[in-house]
């Protein structure tokens, strides 16, 4: 009889767990049925990337269990709240890790050294992170077995800070730059669609035609955000819509103009299954991505290229972490990561470079290399062309680089004019509002260009 009794009180115990919180939620709704707000502070946005799931309309029998299942855990009540508290514990039980261990694990696997530098015999001190010989061997054994990892390296330790919303701490430690390329990525913006996409690229066409009438090439290189190659490592999000841009642009360039227009998109994915093509704590490609555009470039320009696989390439511990800055947080609390470093990628041309307005910062200079292509090339972009310099400089006779900052100054104008090439090179954020002002730029200066030879033609004829 107890045996029984016992029964029917845990019967009665899981039909209340299973349903309680059906029948709870359910009330809350009806009794806050003109108050929407009450309800939205109990089923908030958790910011996941990913749609919820649907039940399909032809019945699976195989499949269908599984179906349900993710349909109510996607719509199960007080969810937001109990995913928010599972977050909470994870974070608390992780404490003692993060206050006790983690420290010293950085510091056995970390050394520290001083240095002295500078020319001119001032000191400078300074303290350089480095790794010993034993984790040198570790971040490169892949490559000794001539095997490449893309994620061996991992010392990995969390993140203790982040003070500022400009920075997303995504999947294992990943950071990513939240900022207007976001809206991009949930497809909540559009900077073009079908219906305005012909206005969207009438700056293009118009530089395009100009540079045809004066005799120059024109190419426009798009390089994809981070969280487009490694949507894996973003926090979960709810994607509007995922179409994307510049592949649309890309495909509607295609088909009604002759523009060369790269997206190098396809590419990036192809290789990260074997390296590593964007920096973990930085918002930029690594150079192992700058050489796949480059390489994307060079193809356009007609130039033949040395597939990455002929390569050899070694790790070096290194820190890039320009999202840690923005995030206000300090790179004394992350581990070293690594970089890849081009061992035999024409190591015997060493081009003259001169630089044209800052050599400090790197940001304008020209390069002269007579084992290059007999073409003038100039380049103008943001600061994701710094990781393809190394892999342009090399390849033609003379090549202008710049960044878009620089574009009214007067020396930009004799690069655009002397030049047979013109590149312009940015990341898909400052496409919607960067390109088109560079495209009217460099439209004007070679208008007056196009002025200059026609009188010169008149006055000769």
């Amino acid at each position: 009889m107890f045996k029984r009794f016992q029964n029917v009180i845990f019967i009665l115990l899981f039909m209340i767990v299973l349903a309680g919180p059906m029948i709870s939620w359910s009330v809350l709704t009806w009794l806050n049925m003109g108050y929407p707000e009450i309800m939205e502070t109990l089923d908030f946005d958790l910011n996941e990337k990913r749609n919820k799931a649907t039940l399909s309309e032809a019945i699976d029998l195989s499949k269908v269990t599984y179906e349900v299942e993710n349909y109510y855990n996607d719509r199960l009540p007080f969810r937001s709240i109990l995913i928010s508290f599972k977050r909470y514990l994870d974070a608390k039980i992780e404490e003692p890790y993060k206050e006790n261990i983690e420290g010293k694990l950085l510091k056995l696997f970390s050394k520290k050294k001083a240095g002295l530098l500078l020319d001119d015999s001032s000191v400078l001190v300074h303290e350089e992170r480095f790794m010993d010989d034993a984790v040198d061997k570790f971040l490169n054994h892949g490559l000794y077995k001539e095997e490449i990892d893309p994620y061996d390296d991992t010392i990995e330790f969390p993140i203790k800070y982040l003070n500022n919303p400009r920075v997303i701490v995504g999947q294992s430690d990943w950071l990513f730059l939240n900022e207007n390329n976001i809206p991009y990525y949930l497809g909540t913006n559009k900077i073009a669609t079908g219906s305005n996409m012909k206005k969207h690229i009438e700056s293009y066409v118009k530089l395009n035609d100009m540079c045809k009438a004066v005799g120059k090439e024109f190419v426009i290189l798009i390089c994809p955000e981070k969280e487009e190659i490694y949507p894996e490592y973003m926090p979960t999000m709810e994607i509007v819509d995922s179409t994307e841009v510049p592949i649309d642009v890309r495909e509607y360039i295609k088909k009604y103009t002759d523009i060369k227009y790269l997206y190098p998109k396809e590419e990036l994915l192809k290789y990260k299954k074997n390296y590593l093509v964007y920096k973990k704590y930085d918002s930029h490609w690594n150079s192992v991505g700058g050489y796949i555009a480059a390489n994307e470039l060079k193809k356009a320009l007609g130039l033949e290229v040395i597939p990455l696989r002929d390569l050899k390439l070694k790790k070096e511990p290194a820190l890039d972490a320009d999202l840690a800055y923005y995030g206000n947080t300090s790179v004394d609390t992350l581990p070293m990561s690594f970089k890849y470093v081009f061992e035999n990628y024409k190591s015997n041309h060493y081009p003259e470079r001169i630089f044209v307005k800052n050599p400090i910062t790197m940001d304008s200079y020209t390069t002269h290399c007579n084992q290059g292509f007999d073409k003038k090339v100039f380049v103008i972009g943001d600061s994701f062309r710094e990781s393809m310099q190394e892999f342009i400089i090399k390849d033609f006779k003379e090549l202008y680089y710049n960044t878009f900052t620089n574009a009214t100054d007067d020396f930009i104008k004799e690069e655009v004019k002397r030049a047979d090439t013109i590149v312009i090179t940015l990341v898909e954020r400052n496409e919607g509002i960067v390109l088109p002002q560079l495209c009217e730029i460099i439209y004007n200066i070679l208008g007056d260009y196009k002025n200059e030879i026609d009188s010169f033609v008149r006055e000769n004829n």
